[in-house]
């Protein structure tokens, strides 16, 4: 699954990974040209970069992956995907201060004080009974209707789109976090791209992984070997 982008909605731990490695390719070009680099990552990027095997598995057979689950192994109650009636939303919980409002949306105020979902730790952390009750609620309505409602109440609430919504995402595509590939087997496809861009250089088109061997006698013309010493370690099979 994927999240759409919205403000408020993000996990901060992935993103600040993928910047720190664009931050340590800069100082490396920096070490290398002398030269500066603006780097810039985003959180949608990452979440698609994360994904890469389930998206390229989607691009290469028009099949989508199968769901991997309500997504956080330790948070419950009110965080996470749920089934709408036409599709899944994905909640980032609901702190004390909108738990009253979120209460009165999903017609559950008759839990707002229970001790077992009453404030924002025990909600996240102990919350299977609540979360059972919107299983039952959430697909009574659209996903539309739901994310109006909730985003007018400032609940931090996000659509789950599929894989195959995002291959088709023209945003994804201007940013470079797809691209166009043209396997010499395959044929065209579009893959993951790099979640990390210096000086906003994109890139669009990607190229196809080395065959095994393809470049060895490239790399140790540049390491200083000559025609003479490679085919003597080829006929020793050595390389």
């Amino acid at each position: 699954m994927i999240l759409r982008s919205r403000p408020g909605l993000r996990s901060l731990t992935r993103p600040a990974l993928t910047l720190a490695g664009g931050v340590l390719a800069a100082l490396y070009a920096r070490e290398r040209t002398g030269e500066g680099q603006r780097v810039d990552a985003s959180i949608y990027g990452t979440m698609i970069a994360i994904q890469g095997f389930e998206l390229n598995y989607a691009s290469m057979t028009g099949e989508e992956p199968e769901r991997a689950g309500r997504g956080h192994p330790f948070l419950h109650g009110v965080w996470g995907a749920f089934r709408t009636r036409d599709g899944y939303i994905c909640i980032a919980g609901v702190d004390d201060q909108r738990w009253p409002r979120f209460c009165k949306i999903m017609g559950i105020e008759h839990v707002q004080n229970d001790p077992e979902c009453g404030d924002n730790a025990t909600r996240n952390f102990h919350g299977n009974r609540i979360e059972a009750t919107l299983d039952g609620i959430f697909p009574s309505r659209s996903t539309a209707e739901w994310l109006k409602e909730l985003n007018d109440a400032d609940i931090l609430v996000t659509e789950v789109a599929s894989h195959q919504e995002v291959l088709a995402s023209e945003q994804a595509r201007l940013n470079g976090y797809l691209m166009n590939l043209d396997h010499p087997i395959v044929g065209k496809m579009t893959v993951t791209g790099c979640p990390i861009t210096l000086n906003g250089e994109t890139t669009y088109e990607a190229k196809p992984v080395a065959e095994h061997g393809q470049h060895t006698e490239e790399i140790m013309l540049e390491a200083g070997y000559t025609w003479d010493e490679i085919s003597a370690l080829r006929d020793a099979e050595v390389i």
